[in-house]
């Protein structure tokens, strides 16, 4: 359920990801998210990222883009990205800002599937905003592992003019 809606401005943020390629209600974001844990194990950071966000970059339009070439960035963004170094499975990359509309929504992600149509199909033209062509992310905003499925929050940040 979408819980709140605004504009928005950010700046660019450096972040570690993983990328996945397929549909992007098949691909195995548990995993990618394993890997930016272990990295942040092994470089000891996992307690030093006070600023960190947790989001999926989606790189593609899946009405217009095959859906096994969809490409999704897994990624953390914490200033003490900058001073890391990419791995074998683990990247680093910036995040672009700019001016955003987001989406605040409330509930288990599987909703997802639901929000976005509502958002393209209503919510963007009733706001008047025009949507720029670049990609959109979902940034977490707590823990799925500790919190129940209805009360997770996440916001769906969309490039505007």
């Amino acid at each position: 359920m979408i819980i709140e809606q605004r504009i928005q401005s950010r700046n660019d943020v450096k972040a570690i990801y993983c990328r996945l390629t397929g549909d992007y209600s098949k691909v195995d974001y548990s995993s990618a998210w394993g890997k930016l844990v272990n990295y942040c194990a092994e470089k000891n950071v996992l307690t030093d990222c006070e600023d960190a966000e947790y989001m999926n970059q989606y790189l593609d339009n899946p009405s217009t883009t095959p859906a096994e070439a969809c490409r999704v960035d897994v990624c953390i963004s914490a200033s003490v990205v900058k001073n890391l170094e990419p791995s074998d499975e683990v990247g680093i990359r910036t995040i672009e800002g700019g001016k955003f509309i987001v989406f605040k929504v409330k509930g288990p992600y599987e909703q997802f599937a639901d929000v976005y149509p509502l958002i393209y199909g209503k919510l963007l033209a009733d706001a008047g905003v025009k949507v720029l062509n670049k990609p959109t992310f979902e940034k977490y905003l707590n823990d799925p592992e500790s919190t129940p499925a209805e009360e997770l929050l996440s916001e769906i940040w969309i490039p505007v003019e």
